[in-house]
């Protein structure tokens, strides 16, 4: 009962704080709008996310398609709108949370004079959510350990400690969510509660002081509007000229591309970790499960107790190594290194393991000598990892029974030759000269991005001096990467 009545309070907290902060925001994105001037808000909301730790991002969606994503460090504006997101947009408020993401996302439409403009995306941290939550269940924990010993005792514990300070941060909290921001927390303990009524009053006191900053510049802002809306039917005929001025721009360039392939690849990652972590995860809520049902029977011992949390410890141990072992693979190489050429296969392997059994495909890599390369071990393995990833995806998409991909390695001189072989059924003749191209990809727009293959070739060819081609071969496509195993003095 406990922790759906935090989690319920800490929701309509956040949802208040972000309603009143995207009702004051929408008054500025509104005379943004009108005065096709977007640095005011900009700036106003780059200082309020400087201020507010708990605010991720504001993304503003004008009606006509701009998208102007705003956060501490800067601002851009953005090709496309996350689908999740774009889902909650309608002529209301609403809210999500995705826990994936560790955020709490607020939609709010943009209206001026009863027109609608927009949306405004406001993303909430869910650090301190969490950490609220994590202090209830390790008070929790303390109250199944101490029924052991004193029944009667814990009884009082919990009327006296546990139950009355939540029940007040719960009453607070609903008359913070109605609007009294001068409500505090009374709790004055050392424990785990007190800390929790601490940061409870930290988090209204900082809402306080944003309410209160929102407020004068909302009064600002209604002035310059009633100003501005006579100018509104002569900016609406220019706006669409200026929005592909603005568009045109902000057109991406090499470098953007090469942190969009990153970000594709990353939400490849995602996936893989995804299937890394389902077993552990299922393991864990055995555990809990068991855990309830003998303390249900009156059956759990400090022996149980003690053997359940070790084993639920190892259960995490192994999750935050796949943590680390998916961090270091993106983490970029800024010099050239020697690395062997199996340290980068067998590593691409360990991350895209589970993608390939939970899709029932097998993996088998070949490497006739382990060489020392010199180059970006990072950047090679995520080249591995796109056309991997890529024969994973055809095999997949067409369905192929008793699904296969050789990878093979092999020395000749001073040069390493490596291919990976799928049985997809190969690529059509017409597109072929094509796949290497940017932007160039045959998936779902929503899918695929085009640049994967295009930023391996610059990683082999530009970095590393080698050379990537693709040829059909046996029933299937055929990748074949060339690199030297010593790159030049001058690199």
């Amino acid at each position: 009962m406990i922790i759906p009545i935090h989690k319920q309070s800490s929701i309509e907290v956040m949802h208040y704080e972000a309603k009143t902060l995207a009702s004051t925001l929408s008054l500025i994105s509104s005379d943004a709008i009108v005065t096709d001037d977007d640095s005011l808000v900009i700036q106003y909301n780059i200082k309020l996310l400087q201020s507010n730790k708990n605010i991720l991002d504001i993304i503003f969606v004008k009606k006509y398609g701009t998208i102007i994503k705003t956060t501490a460090t800067g601002w851009s504006v953005e090709d496309k709108l996350n689908e999740q997101y774009k889902k909650l947009e309608g002529a209301t408020e609403k809210f999500q949370i995705f826990e994936k993401e560790n955020k709490f996302h607020y939609v709010y439409p943009v209206l001026i004079a009863g027109a609608h403009w927009g949306w405004l995306h406001l993303d909430y941290s869910l650090d301190q959510y969490r950490a609220s939550l994590w202090t209830i269940y390790k008070s929790i924990i303390s109250l199944v350990v101490a029924l052991l010993f004193a029944t009667v005792l814990v009884s009082y514990y919990i009327a006296k400690y546990i139950s009355k300070p939540i029940l007040e941060l719960r009453q607070k909290a609903n008359l913070i969510a109605s609007g009294d921001l001068t409500q505090r927390s009374m709790v004055n303990r050392d424990d785990e509660m007190g800390e929790l009524a601490r940061d409870f009053n930290t988090m209204v006191k900082q809402l306080q002081i944003t309410h209160n900053q929102l407020q004068n510049s909302q009064k600002e802002l209604e002035k310059k509007v009633v100003l501005r809306t006579k100018e509104l039917q002569e900016l609406n005929a220019k706006l669409d000229i200026k929005i592909q001025e603005a568009v045109a721009q902000n057109s991406q360039q090499e470098q953007m591309l090469i942190q969009q392939s990153r970000m594709a690849a990353m939400g490849e990652m995602i996936g893989n970790i995804a299937h890394q972590w389902r077993q552990p995860l299922n393991a864990l809520s055995l555990i809990m499960q068991n855990i309830y049902y003998e303390y249900e029977s009156n059956e759990l011992t400090k022996e149980d107790l003690e053997h359940f949390i070790e084993k639920g410890q190892r259960l995490t141990d192994n999750m935050s190594k796949t943590i680390d072992d998916f961090r270091n693979f993106f983490r970029p190489n800024k010099m050239i290194k020697k690395f062997k050429i199996s340290e980068s296969i067998y590593s691409t392997q360990e991350l895209i393991s589970a993608s390939y059994k939970n899709n029932n495909i097998e993996l088998f890599i070949t490497i006739d000598e382990d060489k020392e390369i010199e180059g970006y071990p990072n950047e090679f393995s995520q080249v591995l990892l796109n056309v991997l990833t890529n024969a994973k995806d055809a095999l997949v998409e067409k369905k192929i029974y008793n699904a296969k991909v050789e990878l093979a390695s092999k020395v000749y001189s001073d040069t390493i030759v490596i291919t990976i072989t799928d049985n997809a059924g190969g690529i059509p003749q017409n597109i072929l000269p094509n796949i290497f191209d940017p932007y160039f990809t045959t998936k779902d727009k929503n899918i695929g991005t085009g640049i994967g293959l295009y930023m391996s070739k610059m990683i082999i060819e530009n970095n590393m001096h080698g050379k990537i081609t693709a040829v059909n071969y046996n029933g299937g496509a055929k990748f074949i990467i060339e690199i030297p195993i010593r790159l030049q003095k001058n690199d």
